[in-house]
């Protein structure tokens, strides 16, 4: 062995090292760092047009620009979470009593009389024979427990633990106003010490900004819209827990359609348990607003920016939910957009030889 092949050895040796220990050391506090960096990337055009207003102020831009997504994204979000983290423990323990209480029957009884008077009775016969082999409750408890649990588990967090959500929220602020003040900085120094040559680098970075501020500008805006105008249309209709089936809506409107899903159900609600004026203006605002929102704002915002196929897109958020918690809505598809570029480079420069 050569004693350059030594040293070479014990330099990559030493340095995998120092790195480990460097996750170790930051580890505990990857959350607040990451969600400090993932606002910063999101904000980075405006942190841009800001510092060049303020005439190359860049620590001046970066404290505006932190007060201003404070107030106007992290304060709402906090405070959102809550609500929906009530709402579904609400929403649960209603269920619960009414299937303690045996009322599922005779809201059983109330639905079988109200169909009889709308449907045919082929139509009714094929229902009848449907639901017979279904039990029906225990399907809408077990939905509603899973539901509920899934929601306290991801936004109640910072709820369990007050004490560490001030802390990470004193971090995330901490660090964002250094990612605002120092990112682009970051981002040169990073692009210069990867391995790769340049066209490659550009591939990977551009696909990791592109899908990132595709998910959180594109999807996540189309997903708070549609969910906001699908729980006003809920509320409005006198729907029970109305910010709990807007905040489910949104979630499903990344799949096309996928709030209508949770529309239609409540629709017959409505029907159900209201004058049948209430049932046709959730119709109309479900097709006429909710749905055209998400053809303007997806197609407004996320464009083709983000190279993944939509069922990619959405299992990749659901998926990284589960194993990073919600900031996973946001690092699984970065990671699957990153494997795609990855994936074109070897198609491109190792595939064919």
């Amino acid at each position: 062995m050569t004693r350059e092949r030594l040293f070479a050895i014990f330099f990559f040796a030493v340095l995998l090292f120092l790195l480990y220990q460097f996750y170790l050391v930051l580890a505990v506090f990857i959350v607040p760092i990451c969600w400090a960096a993932l606002l910063a990337l999101t904000f980075y055009p405006l942190q841009s047009a800001l510092t060049r207003w303020l005439g190359g102020r860049a620590a001046l831009a970066a404290f505006v620009l932190t007060t201003l997504v404070i107030a106007l994204v992290m304060v709402p979000a906090i405070l959102l979470s809550t609500l929906l983290v009530a709402q579904s423990v609400a929403a649960y323990e209603r269920l619960r009593e009414a299937f303690d209480a045996g009322q599922f029957p005779v809201w059983g009884e109330h639905v079988r009389s109200w169909l009889l008077a709308i449907l045919p009775g082929r139509v009714l016969a094929v229902f009848q024979a449907a639901a017979a082999s279904v039990d029906l409750p225990a399907v809408a408890l077990r939905a509603t427990n899973a539901v509920s649990g899934f929601l306290v588990g991801q936004a109640g967090e910072a709820v369990r633990n007050a004490v560490r959500f001030v802390f990470n929220f004193f971090l995330t602020t901490f660090a964002l106003f250094f990612f605002f003040r120092d990112g682009d900085a970051m981002a040169r120094y990073i692009r210069l010490i990867l391995p790769m040559e340049e066209a490659d680098k550009e591939t990977i970075l551009s696909g990791f900004y592109d899908t990132l501020t595709a998910v959180v500008q594109g999807a996540l805006v189309t997903a708070v819209v549609q969910g906001s105008l699908a729980g006003f249309g809920y509320w409005a209709a006198n729907v029970p827990f109305s910010v709990l089936f807007g905040a489910l809506a949104g979630f499903l409107s990344l799949l096309p359609g996928g709030s209508a899903l949770v529309g239609l159900p409540l629709v017959g609600y409505t029907a159900f348990t209201q004058p049948w004026y209430y049932a046709v203006g959730l119709v109309l605002w479900q097709m006429m607003v909710v749905g055209t929102a998400d053809n303007v704002v997806r197609i407004w915002i996320i464009g083709g920016r983000a190279e993944i196929p939509t069922v990619f897109l959405f299992f990749s958020m659901l998926g990284g939910m589960q194993v990073y918690g919600l900031l996973g809505m946001f690092v699984g598809p970065v990671l699957v957009a990153m494997l795609f570029a990855v994936v074109k480079i070897y198609r491109e420069r190792y595939a064919s030889l």
